[in-house]
């Protein structure tokens, strides 16, 4: 990466993840009996954020125009996914997509907010934490489109 002239940060699969993560949490809910949570304002921003991926995709590809700029807001993004509250019950846990689980020891919960507030069946938690997540990935899409 040192020596790229621009980062090879891949924001389409990320994002494609991303809702592939969502998904699994909203099937999640409703299995569990939680049909009242509210999944679309964070589908709305991970589309947000898919959109900009593809457009920064495009410059990253041209490799023309600022550079500096576009590397920058690419390196931003994944910054931009930290949460300042951190996770229920870890403050210092700060990531919105990724960190070790709660009762896991080191293996890795995906959307760990949602979802350990899904187990815990706690929807008041769960709904406040899609609201966490669905502003990372704002905050997310927004930087992207900085670049631009």
């Amino acid at each position: 990466m040192a020596d790229a002239d621009v980062l090879p940060y891949d924001y389409i699969a990320y994002a494609r993840e991303i809702r592939s993560y969502i998904e699994a949490a909203k099937r999640k809910a409703a299995d569990q009996g939680l049909h009242s949570l509210d999944f679309a304002v964070a589908e709305t921003a991970v589309a947000r954020l898919s959109a900009a991926a593809e457009r920064a995709n495009t410059q990253q590809t041209a490799a023309t125009g600022d550079l500096t700029r576009l590397n920058l807001a690419l390196r931003q993004t994944e910054t931009a996914l930290l949460t300042e509250q951190g996770l229920p019950n870890r403050p210092w846990y700060r990531h919105t997509i990724y960190a070790p689980g709660e009762f896991t020891g080191y293996s890795a919960v995906v959307l760990p907010g949602v979802n350990e507030a899904l187990d815990a069946k706690d929807q008041q938690l769960a709904a406040q934490q899609l609201a966490v997540l669905a502003q990372a990935l704002t905050r997310a899409a927004q930087t992207l489109e900085q670049a631009q």
